[in-house]
């Protein structure tokens, strides 16, 4: 019994040893969050290695070393190596998959709906196409019904165009680029985000405060880089149908091939027409414009032995837009006062190309070469308001990247070149008093912005920009500075400050003031905008086994505006004025979110955001109009397993906002001091058949609408009318259908 006791007790110490020294891990993909099978694992310097199971788990037998470092490579994703502590007995490597191109955002497909980014120095989110196409989306427009961040509303209860807002500012102070030149801006502004279809995106990259000084000096509240279906993304063919109840017919066809070893390419297109007149609020004005769009785009992706990498090509749209009452008829009330109609009529071209030159391999070092050209051209009419601009934009871009003396430094440097003529054209002058100035500018400037990064725990980014506007005769200096600290693994601490300005359109960015009977008043000559955001952030992801994770995050950031361009709509109802800011103005924001993948396929998001955003007028510092306090988001999303159903649910809580003072206008055509706060609920269904995907869908489920949206509907040409007060939905209780086909 003695004999039996020592041997087991010794084989349990042999057990015992045999377990401390070995390593256990897992592999997973830094985007997913997913198991990597298969990949290779090492200990550097060393014959000892493994690959990971189907999992992505490993285990490696320890060496009798104080610290070592262990590798792990898999092909299509960067290598990583991380130092481990001799008593360290699990580790986890979250690998990145390699970039497609140079100085370029990367793109993947995804199961996750929205990635908090914890590497980078500046706080980020990326939204999946995935995650994009949890609810039915049409354009842009639609993309950000599942994130926080970004809120999308209505401009106006007439034209259907809409605006996002960003910290507690309207979408203006934002940077939007696709595929990182500047996309959404000038005449785009209003009914860009229509502009840009839904399933032609791969994904979206969202990032709050001020952004890089490569970008130039426009960001002030964050920046929205949309990333477009590339062609060596494999997808042969894709097909998508959408319909909804009040008959809008949408179809998305792209395909993509190769025309030689070097080159690819990819045709996108997109038709849709709205032709049902629908007024369920009974104020005889269309809640949803009758319109034809067509936008068709064709990129081409050359790849040079990875030496020379570029993506070139052009988009090209046409759009027909009617709005406003129902019993309008374009040949016979256009230009009249029988009924009022919004009559708009928009087409645009755009030239682009991205260049990458690889210099120094070895060094990280490379050349980009960023160009795009616009045309773009509004013929409309808003009521009696004719308004006819023409827009020609250009800009160039040269930018240098290299390691330094290794490459936990880097650095960066260029020049840029911008250049704005907008003709604006608005025939019915009577109702614009003072010295309002078409724009003709040409912005020059250089920058330089220094990276260092410790691999581990330190990020800093400080970057400076010199420009010289010659429509302002003004030479600007732009700092800005990111710094990120991780105390613990996947997790992020960071800080942020910068300068952003603005150079405002007034007509292109407030044109839902033509759907309305104001005067516009200019009282003085307007400068540029001119503010600095701060912000601080604390993100942290806990993974777990099985493929759970826990991601949460906690943002403030607060933007001071030096000057800003104030649009009063209080002195008068009948009346909007523009001048600079006298006094202060300022908005903070506030975020709190969490996501949790508790089970294989289930996905929650549960967010908070509050804003408090101040502006002088009248020596008095009030909140700004149409700026809820309060706004909470609800997603849940239940995929099974192979993808053949997908459940998603999604609801927002918008709290009360000020509305713009009409205390001037008789009694009838008064709106209260504040809106009052609602719910909004949207659910989809998805079923996958092989290639093929059905899904239905209903938005704003609980049919809540904006009482009387148009003020003096039935005057439209009287001195009251202002259709441009809009705090929340006008189309009730939307269903959707769907199908899409894709073959790889």
């Amino acid at each position: 019994m003695k004999k039996t006791l020592i041997i087991t007790l010794l084989l349990l110490s042999i057990s015992s040893l045999s377990f401390s020294q070995q390593i256990r891990g897992k592999v997973v993909d830094k985007e997913t969050n997913k198991g990597i099978p298969f990949a290779n694992v090492g200990i550097v310097g060393t014959s000892i290695g493994t690959t990971s199971d189907e999992k992505g788990f490993f285990t490696l037998k320890k060496i009798d070393k104080d610290s070592l470092f262990i590798e792990v490579s898999f092909i299509g994703y960067h290598k990583s190596k991380k130092h481990i502590a001799k008593e360290k007995e699990y580790i986890e490597f979250a690998l990145e998959r390699e970039a497609t191109e140079l100085n370029a955002v990367n793109v993947v497909e995804k199961r996750s709906g929205t990635t908090l980014n914890t590497e980078d120095a500046v706080f980020s989110q990326y939204v999946s196409a995935e995650g994009i196409k949890r609810l039915a989306c049409c354009s842009l427009a639609e993309s950000f019904e599942n994130n926080a961040a970004v809120d999308v509303g209505f401009t106006d209860a007439v034209t259907g165009a809409k605006q996002i807002q960003m910290l507690g500012l309207a979408g203006i102070y934002s940077q939007i680029l696709v595929e990182n030149q500047p996309s959404i801006r000038m005449l785009s502004t209003t009914y860009g985000l229509n502009y840009i279809p839904g399933p032609w995106l791969d994904g979206i990259s969202i990032s709050k405060g001020t952004s890089s000084v490569t970008h130039g000096y426009e960001s002030i509240t964050g920046q929205i880089n949309i990333d477009v279906k590339k062609p060596e993304r494999k997808e042969r063919f894709y097909l998508e149908y959408f319909t909804n109840d009040f008959l809008k017919q949408e179809l998305n066809i792209n395909s993509s091939f190769r025309i030689n070893k070097y080159l690819e390419s990819i045709v996108l297109a997109h038709g849709e027409s709205t032709f049902m007149k629908s007024d369920r609020n009974n104020d005889n004005f269309l809640d949803v414009p009758l319109s034809d769009l067509l936008i068709a785009s064709n990129r081409y992706f050359f790849n040079y032995k990875d030496k020379i990498k570029s993506r070139f090509g052009v988009d090209i749209l046409y759009e027909d837009r009617i709005g406003g009452d129902k019993r309008f008829d374009k040949d016979k009330d256009f230009n009249t006062t029988n009924y009022y109609g919004a009559v708009l009529n928009t087409k645009r071209i755009q030239f682009f190309e991205n260049t990458g030159f690889l210099v120094n391999e070895d060094k990280n070092s490379s050349i980009g070469v960023n160009s795009n050209f616009v045309y773009h051209e509004l013929k409309s009419q808003f009521g009696l308001r004719e308004y006819n601009p023409t827009q020609i934009s250009g800009n160039l871009a040269l930018i240098y990247n290299s390691d330094l003396w290794n490459n936990k430094n880097k650095i960066s440097f260029g020049a840029n070149a911008s250049y704005d003529n907008l003709r604006e054209n608005l025939s019915s002058k009577d109702s614009i008093f003072g010295n309002y100035k078409e724009k003709e500018e040409l912005v020059m400037g250089g920058f330089a912005e220094y990276t260092f990064s410790d691999k581990e725990k330190w990020t800093f980014i400080a970057g400076l920009r010199t420009d010289y506007n010659m429509f302002f005769k003004k030479t600007i200096l732009t700092p800005r500075l990111h710094a990120k600290y991780s105390p613990w693994e996947n997790s992020a601490l960071r800080v942020s400050m910068g300068r952003g300005l603005h150079s405002t359109n007034i007509l292109p960015e407030n044109i839902n003031l033509l759907a309305t009977s104001r005067n516009l008043i200019f009282d003085e000559d307007l400068r540029l905008e001119d503010a600095w955001n701060y912000g601080i952030s604390y993100s942290h992801i806990l993974f777990f086994e099985d493929d759970r994770s826990i991601s949460f995050s906690l943002d403030f950031h607060r933007t001071d505006f030096k000057n800003r361009v104030i649009v009063d709509l209080e002195q008068n109802s009948r009346e909007a004025h523009f001048y600079n800011l006298k006094g202060e103005s300022f908005a903070n924001s506030f975020q709190a979110e969490i996501t949790a993948n508790l089970f294989e396929g289930f996905e929650t998001t549960l967010a908070y955001v509050y804003s408090d955003s101040k502006i002088t007028i009248g020596n008095e510092l009030i909140e700004m109009p149409l700026t809820p306090k309060h706004k909470g988001l609800l997603s849940l999303h239940y995929t099974t397993r192979y993808d053949r159903w997908k459940y998603s649910i999604t609801t927002q809580y918008h709290g009360q906002t000020r509305l713009p003072n009409t205390q001037t206008n008789p009694l009838e055509y008064q709106l209260s001091e504040k809106s009052p706060d609602y719910f909004i609920l949207h659910a989809q269904i998805t079923r996958k058949f092989n290639n093929v995907e059905i899904y239905v869908g209903c938005e704003n489920i609980l049919n809540y609408k904006q009482k009387n949206p148009i003020i003096s509907a039935n005057d439209p040409f009287g001195q009251y009318f202002d259709s441009s007060i809009i705090y929340a939905p006008i189309i009730g209780r939307q269903f959707n259908l769907g199908l899409r086909l894709t073959i790889k």
